[in-house]
């Protein structure tokens, strides 16, 4: 994956001293290995990303917090949080980001290394190491010594050039890129503007082509001076390629994506980048599982064999029974033969259609085109019942096998849910929620907005805080129901009222008793009252309902989508949801799990998109937020 350049660092720089200095500090994240995630308030809520040897910039799509933090992240917490942000400026022209934050107790550094393997160090006001991210090179209570001073390609004109050419029997695009600070891409795009050949000897350069690599320096840099940015995210074939925040030459034949800001450019492309490995390493199947498939590959092999044995065990004492007058004969014969007449002279005589092999303890007839041996040692009764007790055996053996075939699809399925949740929730969304998104919600075709309780307390603030003159109250007969107000429902059309009546029903009790329809009465809020009758006790969350309740009955059937344009998940009546979201599943009352359906919904829907628009989906429907719009008890994605 791409490491900003001095020239990505020094434009983002410049944005970022308009965002966040200033702002405070609310939180620290550390994602193991290399990246931390400060969380900050500037102007809003600000989510800064810091990757050891990669990157900086803001992000609208974090990760999830790790739920135990790390000795890092705590340490940075103790020492960072509450401070303010009063500096962050790039060292020299070097990867080097510098962070100067402010505190009651005194300042505090945090440097960002972004080149090579990077590290991310904590230092005191004079630049004492208090804590390395990476202990390799630096150690705490140790001077942290920025990197020397080097040239840049701001510095270059033809006499520098030359005096560095003069002794240097390497080709051109090697010592652009090392000794003069323009790093390979820029170094390539230089000398294709001066059209040199890149591998060129620096010492074979004449004055004139120096001069032509000078002025094509200048040119590609020029924008970066003057600061005219065109943020873009360069793409082949719909894959992300590379992130700029100019334009060059080497990729005019590609295709362009622009944004309005270089951050947000970064965002994108690193976001991207981050699912569509999560993606890769969903679909590359672990060790663990390529082993439990190879377990239950084999455990099902054996249950066929053993459901064969025991069959054919079983059809041969049957058959000794009911063939037995010729089996009684046969035994009978041999055991007397046995008694007079050597082995051989046996054998010699056996000649019988039904005897296959005769041995000197045995003799081996065929049944009804199964192999039945007869010991002769033993009556037909104990050789019956030897094969009844090896069919027995061979069941018991299958009884254990069935738990243990059971057993290792719970630890497939676990391993799959694991990794899946691990992938769907690698990122998520930062927006703007808006007040009604604390309760149950949604939206009707009409547009109008409904909302219901979670709970008890819920219930009495919808109706004490938020109900109006010219609002609906819903409810269900079935206890445990939320008051729904459907806000401006006197002035709905039928569709909306109806839709609404569904959602009070869909996360009422009905759904979780496995009903497939209900009914739903709605009233004006004047017919609402919040207390009891004297001498009567209400319960909290409850309401008396005082004259004519309108009645609808609805039929329980629920869909959960995703609102690309608000970026935010949605769920409720089907018809809402087909409305309003660019992908959605519908569910019905089944046999999964909220946590299991959440997941395999977060799955679904993110196949569903197309593949631009996959990571969005990805980061917006994961399990958490699915789990806010599943109707209580148990489901199932429909068809």
């Amino acid at each position: 994956m791409k490491s900003m350049s001095s020239v990505d660092i020094k434009v983002c720089m410049k944005e970022l001293k308009d965002k966040i200095v200033d702002g405070k500090i609310e939180k620290i994240y550390h994602h193991p290995p290399d990246e931390i995630r400060i969380k900050l308030y500037a102007n809003g809520r600000k989510d800064l990303i810091i990757e050891a040897g990669r990157r900086i910039h803001l992000t609208k799509f974090p990760k999830e917090s790790p739920k135990i933090p790390s000795s890092f992240a705590m340490l940075l917490r103790k020492h960072l949080e509450d401070g303010k942000i009063k500096a962050i400026e790039q060292h020299d022209f070097d990867r080097v980001v510098k962070l100067e934050i402010e505190r009651k107790d005194g300042r505090r550094f945090l440097i960002a290394e972004l080149f090579a393997k990077g590290n991310i160090i904590l230092t005191d006001e004079n630049f004492k190491v208090i804590m390395p991210l990476k202990h390799e090179y630096i150690k705490p209570r140790e001077n942290y010594n920025f990197p020397e001073p080097r040239l840049t390609p701001f510095d270059l004109n033809e006499q520098v050039l030359s005096e560095i050419c003069r002794n240097e029997d390497k080709e051109i695009v090697k010592v652009l890129a090392t000794k003069c600070g323009l790093g390979g891409l820029f170094a390539e795009e230089t000398c294709l503007r001066a059209e040199i050949d890149k591998k060129k000897k620096c010492n074979e350069l004449s004055d004139d082509e120096i001069s032509l690599i000078v002025k094509a320096i200048k040119s590609v840099f020029e924008p970066v001076i003057r600061e005219k940015y065109k943020p873009h995210i360069v793409a082949k074939d719909g894959k992300y390629v590379d992130v700029l925040p100019i334009e060059l030459k080497i990729y005019e034949n590609y295709e362009k994506i622009h944004f309005n800001s270089f951050n947000d450019a970064l965002d994108e492309f690193y976001s991207k980048l981050i699912i569509e490995s999560a993606e890769r390493a969903e679909n590359e199947e672990s060790e663990e599982l390529k082993k439990l498939k190879k377990r239950l590959e084999m455990q099902l092999q054996t249950k066929e064999r053993l459901k064969k044995e025991m069959e054919k065990y079983r059809r041969i004492g049957d058959l000794i029974y009911e063939k037995y007058t010729v089996v009684d004969k046969i035994l009978n014969a041999f055991k007397q033969a046995k008694e007079k007449l050597p082995f051989e002279e046996i054998r010699r005589r056996a000649k019988i259609e039904i005897v296959k092999d005769v041995k000197p303890e045995s003799v081996t007839i065929q049944l009804d085109g199964l192999t039945v041996e007869l010991d002769l040692s033993k009556s037909i009764h104990e050789i019956a019942d030897e094969y009844y007790k090896k069919a027995k055996k061979a069941r018991e053996k299958l009884k254990g096998l069935l738990k243990a075939i059971e057993k290792t699809k719970e630890e497939m399925k676990k391993v799959e849910e694991l990794k899946a949740k691990k992938f769907v929730t690698s990122v998520r969304i930062v927006r703007r929620r808006e007040w009604f998104e604390r309760f149950r919600w949604f939206i009707t075709s009409d547009g109008f907005l409904a909302i219901g309780g979670r709970n008890a307390r819920m219930n009495e603030e919808i109706v004490s805080k938020y109900m109006e003159d010219k609002d609906l109250f819903f409810h269900t007969q079935s206890p445990g129901a939320p008051a729904v107000i459907l806000k401006r429902g006197q002035e709905a059309p039928e569709t909306s009222i109806v839709e609404t009546a569904q959602f009070a029903a869909i996360y009422s009790s009905l759904w979780k008793e496995g009903r497939f329809s209900g009914e739903v009465y709605y009233v004006t809020p004047e017919q609402v009252k919040r207390s009891a009758k004297a001498g009567e006790y209400l319960p909290k969350g409850s309401f008396y309902i005082f004259g004519k309740r309108n009645y609808i009955t609805v039929e329980l059937s629920c869909g959960i989508g995703v609102d690309l344009k608000n970026l935010r998940v949605f769920g409720g009546p089907i018809s809402a949801v087909r409305k309003y979201c660019d992908y959605y599943v519908e569910i019905e009352i089944g046999d999964r799990s909220p946590n299991e359906l959440s997941v395999e919904i977060a799955s679904r829907l993110a196949k569903m998109a197309k593949e631009e628009e996959r990571h969005l989906v990805r980061s917006i429907a994961t399990p958490d937020e699915i789990m806010k719009f599943l109707p209580p008890g148990k489901s199932r994605i429909k068809g």
